[in-house]
């Protein structure tokens, strides 16, 4: 899932600081209601991981798996991101690896709703002159450092 590089980061979607990301929220709501729970959970989770790296002006590693970026990837000050990250994880890992859980759709729903809504990623990105020293969200020095453009983990 790379973003349209025709689209300005925070508006690729349709996105808005005031609202989150309603792209998001619109396609999980559109699986939701065809009642295909998975895919909606798989759509929720990877566009969420995009979006944080975009948020946070970073990439994590390709190699690094959804588990990785929780261990390894958000430092103690992400504020309530991590919590709800995990929360995501824990409706994820049971679609992605199996035996699948019953499905949630309102928890899901809400959870992303509270992501793009309570957290920097459903706000734009500042230009990257802006940045300048902008802490990321895990150590650089393990980063693979290049203009690439943000895209899901293999892994994911």
């Amino acid at each position: 899932m790379v973003p349209d590089p025709k689209v300005a980061p925070g508006d690729r979607r349709g996105g808005s600081p005031e609202s989150g990301d309603p792209g998001t929220l619109a396609e999980v709501e559109r699986l939701l209601t065809a009642a295909d729970y998975p895919q909606a959970v798989l759509v929720a989770f990877r566009r969420v991981m995009v979006d944080v790296q975009r948020a946070y002006g970073t990439r994590f590693p390709s190699h690094w798996t959804g588990r990785d970026v929780l261990a390894h990837g958000l430092r103690a000050d992400s504020g309530n991101l991590r919590s709800l990250l995990l929360e995501l994880y824990g409706l994820y890992e049971p679609v992605r690896f199996g035996p699948p859980s019953d499905p949630e759709a309102a928890v899901l729903r809400e959870l992303v709703r509270r992501i793009y809504a309570e957290t920097p990623i459903g706000r734009p990105a500042p230009p990257a002159s802006a940045r300048g020293a902008t802490p990321t969200l895990w150590d650089p020095g393990r980063a693979s450092r290049g203009p690439a453009a943000l895209e899901e983990g293999p892994s994911w």
